[in-house]
């Protein structure tokens, strides 16, 4: 059964669907975390596979611990950036992306373990500021509303990415900011494919008839960043 871990103040007829598919863990409110982010996923927990998350200390994941990977971190996180983006990461393909003066060490270390390439990128906010989408040619799609992120990408030759810059992230609500960003309004679901915290927009409708992957809207209003959706697949 799949584990959806997501924000617990989004909308509840979101959290009622994703529970027709799979088991919903909701995120608790960290005491560090600026009002915005205190409940998104992405800032507490990185996701370094299908079945390991790493988080920050003191952390756990409802209802879900005993069925993943759950490995704490040691960097406690604060209010301000860059205190805060420790657990931001972004997993694209077989690269684990972020600012790696600020990666928690056990994220760096998992990571040798199981041989992933690590790219260091200036965005802290890594996670947030993209989403992986696996397409049917086992190439991966990165839609990223960071043009760094592309741009390191393409610089590391790595094959079978395809990058794709997303223009409207002026759009994204994030409650207290300017702004959000594409990756903090999604989750990839094997089964749903892209899942999607608002209503989509022309390029996201495009994307997905270009590139043959299907969209799964959960939430009747604006793209919202809500800290992303993380998506997990316990081993048996």
């Amino acid at each position: 059964m799949k584990i959806y871990i997501i924000n617990s103040q989004i909308d509840i007829k979101a959290k009622e669907l994703l529970n027709k598919y799979g088991t919903v863990s909701e995120v608790a409110a960290h005491p560090t975390l600026p009002e915005q982010e205190k409940c998104h996923a992405d800032m507490q927990f990185a996701r370094l596979d299908n079945h390991t998350l790493i988080c920050a200390p003191g952390i756990s994941v409802n209802n879900a611990s005993e069925k993943l990977a759950v490995i704490p971190g040691s960097i406690n996180l604060k209010e301000k950036y860059p205190y805060n983006i420790s657990y931001n990461i972004l997993r694209c393909g077989d690269l684990l992306i972020h600012n790696t003066k600020h990666t928690a060490p056990e994220i760096l270390s998992e990571a040798h373990k199981r041989q992933i390439k690590i790219l260091h990128v200036n965005q802290g906010y890594a996670g947030c500021s993209s989403i992986s989408i696996p397409l049917a040619d086992k190439s991966t799609l990165l839609l990223s509303s960071d043009k760094g992120i592309i741009s390191a990408i393409k610089k590391s030759n790595t094959k079978n990415i395809i990058t794709e810059y997303f223009e409207d992230t002026d759009n994204i609500i994030l409650p207290g900011y300017n702004h959000g960003f594409i990756g903090g309004c999604c989750g990839y679901d094997n089964q749903l494919g892209l899942i999607v915290y608002g209503k989509t927009n022309r390029q996201l409708n495009e994307l997905s008839e270009r590139y043959n992957f299907p969209i799964f809207p959960i939430f009747d209003g604006p793209l919202t960043d809500i800290g992303g959706i993380l998506v997990m697949y316990p081993l048996q």
